[in-house]
């Protein structure tokens, strides 16, 4: 799997190079580290040439790190909008995955990583992991320290989007259990769902995964998916960014930004239908 790092060089931000190097370096073919420069947001001085010069320095640094743990990396400073930028370098250099974390430079403020995140997630077409991150002691670092595929929580809708789900958790390296979750109402006809869910699983079955399945009962899809996360001991809770049902349009600012805001764990949004 070929990932991109994608930070703004803030401590916050930089805590997500730990979600990678949780795993081994045979899990990744390929690491880029990348940092955009952007004009409309750059208000420090200098000229261009020296800040991009200062990022691929920081970058270095970073990678140098990576490197002597094995892992392949390549470094990618570039002046445009974030958003731009990671999808344009994700397509030159074939990437899987964008790692980032849910903080940034406004860290403190609590705002996410100059909303590169959620305009990534929500234009479904690159899966995104989205690191959840605290400081301690001063110092960054993920919140959940355990490899983040070891028990991945698949929040699932009734559509064809949880095939494309699991066919992305699928390839996620080192993973370990699965279990796809649904949120329904007391009124819903258990039975019918269970059926509907088990149809959707038959191509990640038949490729060999072994994917549990859950029902709750309620009317917020976040706090029930964050509930069950928290009493299966999830590493990492996937959702598709658009979906339907109890699960409807989680679109930023409803069930997939609380989760990025208030889980103990990664989020991992998986771009829907043949955008994947």
């Amino acid at each position: 799997m070929r990932v991109i790092i994608a930070t703004d060089l803030s401590g916050a931000s930089l805590a997500a190079v730990a979600s990678v190097t949780t795993c081994s370096p045979v899990d990744f073919s390929a690491v880029v580290l990348v940092h955009a420069v952007d004009l409309d947001l750059y208000t420090a001085g200098g000229t261009v040439p020296a800040v991009l010069e200062l990022a691929e320095q920081s970058l270095g640094e970073i990678a140098e790190s990576l490197r002597a743990s094995g892992f392949e990396v390549t470094v990618r400073a570039e002046v445009g909008r974030a958003t731009e930028v990671i999808e344009r370098v994700a397509a030159e250099e074939d990437i899987d995955l964008v790692v980032m974390s849910n903080l940034g430079k406004g860290a403190v403020s609590g705002r996410l990583l100059g909303s590169t995140a959620e305009n990534i997630a929500s234009s479904g077409r690159l899966p995104v992991l989205i690191e959840r991150v605290r400081e301690d002691a001063g110092a960054w670092c993920r919140i959940a320290e355990c490899h983040p595929f070891g028990k991945v929580l698949v929040g699932a809708d009734l559509s064809e989007s949880l095939r494309e789900q699991l066919a992305l958790v699928g390839r996620l390296p080192g993973l370990g259990a699965v279990r796809v979750l649904h949120v329904t109402d007391a009124d819903a006809d258990q039975t019918a769902i269970l059926e509907r869910v088990e149809t959707l699983m038959a191509d990640a079955r038949e490729s060999g995964m072994s994917p549990e399945v859950a029902l709750r009962i309620g009317t917020d899809p976040a706090s029930e998916l964050l509930a069950e996360a928290a009493e299966w001991g999830a590493t990492l809770i996937a959702v598709s960014p658009r979906t339907h049902g109890l699960l409807h349009r989680a679109l930023w600012g409803s069930t997939a930004r609380s989760l990025a805001k208030e889980g103990s764990v990664p989020v991992l949004f998986v771009p829907p239908g043949d955008e994947l």
